[in-house]
């Protein structure tokens, strides 16, 4: 299962799969703030008082450890 790398290959902030017999595609606008670095919009872009533009992934790939994909 791509899991939480499927939003990288379609390129958007977030995807949600549920199961069921039909096949069904629905898209909404977000409500979050859109992440200066990355796009996406995301409830934690100003979670680092540092960093207030950029998402807590931005921040942890810039400043941190940052994040390990497996898929995407």
């Amino acid at each position: 299962s791509l899991g939480a790398d499927l939003k990288f290959v379609f390129i958007t902030s977030a995807i949600n799969l549920v199961a069921g017999d039909a096949q069904q595609i629905s898209a909404r606008a977000s409500s979050d703030v859109k992440c200066e670095r990355c796009w996406h919009y995301t409830p934690d872009v100003g979670i680092d008082a540092a960093h207030p533009t950029i998402c807590g992934r931005c921040a942890s790939n810039l400043y941190g450890a940052g994040e390990t994909r497996v898929f995407a």
